[in-house]
């Protein structure tokens, strides 16, 4: 009974998941309620009232759990291992301003950074790797729930056609209305010239109303599947000259559509290993032909199937065990450091260290940057790995990864328009001290700049996933813990009225 409790509390974790995106995580409880900080009750004994009302501002501005009431699931190492994902996308896109990190660290051309040095370079320059890393997130907890349905057989894996029809319709709005908002505020930031454009492509208009359709045409292409369709599939970037961010959604959600095609054909295959059979097919087949993203959704499903065998057989992890998924994760790790190649001279530099996977990178493949072949192989192994190292996962159950994972998504929209909006300039004004490059002043000045533009920038990152994703989670079609266990799923009247209701939270958000 316990077993089937714990089952039960899982599914309905991984189906609030599995509704989100590759970065979403849940800022609420079970309920959709928010966490609001409390304080114990011998604070007053320890902290001043001054103190009392700082701890309360940092506590309304970080939206941070205090100790003790992040409530460790089953499943909550998949979100810490998403914030992390993201927080390496962060210092990624950030480091650039310090660093030239990018190119392999090799005397021959001048690259003599000790940050490029294999393995090292990992820490900073892993961005690619966590983009696959949350493809493969995403293909897990989109489908856990719907697999474990079909192993259980009739009637369980009749409630896959409800689910899935309902996770079709919600997915694209879930998706795509928090890049499609946050968008028109950095147009508007941009037009008026309160903050730098994002992207070079940008060109200002006449008028803010030229500006304003010119913005709409974006979206309709960022949207539309006649213009993004051909290149999501095959894994190349969607610019949008308002916020080059948001490439990877695209890419999401026709992932996502094809983990839910793979569930509608499963329900009718009743053997376990001809399931895996084909999806371990398919995946492979997908890599070979260049689409990388669409490998990296059905290897994480893979991994979900793997699991779910795993609990079904109660096996625990041997030291043995443990030590080839160590060192497995220690390959994956470093594979995640390849440079990228996208580039005809990055293919002819020098690159110790990953000279034999630069030897091994099949260049004949339909690929904007061929390193995705690695670091997509790198992203699978690592969660996978992840996943039968206690210890590790453990790691990703802290309060720090757990915070990480809440605000995951909204971080990886707004970083850097904060980058451009007060980032750069706050670099500047401290580079008015000149220090020299390599230095212990410019490495100090460099941990002083991170930390002054992270904390507005993780504080802000907390207020967008509060004051506009959950409303739009709420109003686009929310599934309650009950309809994730019972399978009970909107009939259409009602999905109609959230539709409606969807609308209303839009037009109040422009307005």
């Amino acid at each position: 009974m316990n077993d089937a409790n714990g089952r039960l509390s899982s599914d309905c974790e991984l189906a609030e998941q599995g509704e989100s995106t590759d970065l979403e995580a849940m800022t609420g409880t079970d309920h959709g309620e928010i966490f609001q900080p409390t304080l114990s009750a011998d604070a007053p004994s320890r902290f001043s009232h001054s103190q009392l009302q700082m701890l309360s501002t940092i506590h309304k501005l970080l939206r941070y759990p205090p100790q003790g009431s992040l409530e460790v699931r089953p499943t909550s190492w998949l979100d810490g291992v998403r914030g992390i994902a993201a927080l390496e996308v962060y210092i990624f896109h950030t480091m650039a301003l310090w660093a030239s990190v990018a190119p392999a660290w090799s005397p021959e051309t001048g690259e003599k950074n000790y940050l490029q040095w294999p393995i090292l370079r990992t820490f900073f320059i892993s961005g690619g790797t966590a983009v696959c890393l949350f493809f493969v997130l995403s293909g897990y907890v989109l489908t856990h729930k719907s697999l474990r349905w079909l192993r259980e057989g009739f009637p369980e894996k009749l409630q896959v056609y409800p689910a899935i029809a309902s996770s079709l319709f919600r997915r694209g709005l879930r998706l795509y209305l928090p890049p499609v908002l946050l968008t028109f505020c950095e147009m508007l930031a941009t037009r008026c010239g309160v903050s730098p454009p994002l992207n070079f492509m940008f060109i200002p208009e006449p008028t803010l109303l030229a500006q304003f359709v010119d913005w709409l045409k974006e979206i309709n292409r960022f949207v539309n599947p006649v213009y993004n369709f051909p290149s999501a599939v095959q894994g190349s970037a969607i610019g949008m000259k308002y916020d080059p961010v948001v490439w990877t959604l695209p890419l999401e959600y026709y992932g996502s559509l094809l983990c839910y095609m793979f569930l509608f054909v499963f329900v009718r295959i009743e053997k376990v290993w001809l399931r895996m059979g084909l999806l371990t097919f398919f995946s492979g087949s997908f890599l070979l032909i260049g689409s990388w993203n669409l490998f990296c959704f059905l290897a994480g499903m893979l991994i979900a199937d793997f699991h779910l065998i795993q609990e079904e057989n109660d096996q625990k992890p041997s030291i043995q065990h443990g030590v080839i998924w160590t060192t497995l994760f220690a390959i994956a790790f470093y594979v995640a450091g390849l440079p990228s190649l996208g580039s005809p001279i990055a293919r002819m530099q020098p690159m110790p260290g990953f000279e034999i996977l630069h030897a091994l990178t099949p260049m004949n493949l339909s690929m904007e940057d061929h390193s995705r072949f690695w670091w997509s192989i790198s992203g699978v192994l690592m969660l996978l790995a992840i996943s039968q190292l206690p210890r590790l996962k453990k790691l990703f159950e802290t309060n720090f990864c757990q915070y990480m994972g809440k605000i995951a998504f909204s971080l990886y929209l707004i970083h850097e328009f904060c980058l451009v909006l007060f980032g750069l300039s706050l670099q500047s004004f401290m580079m008015r001290l000149e220090p020299t490059a390599g230095t212990f002043g410019y490495w100090l000045l460099c941990v002083v700049w991170y930390i002054l533009f992270t904390v507005p920038t993780f504080a802000l990152a907390a207020q967008v996933e509060v004051c506009m994703r959950i409303p739009i989670r709420k109003s686009c079609f929310p599934m309650g813990a009950d309809e994730a266990v019972s399978g009970d799923y909107m009939p259409a009247s009602e999905t109609a009225l959230r539709l409606l209701g969807s609308v209303q939270a839009l037009n109040f958000y422009l307005c």
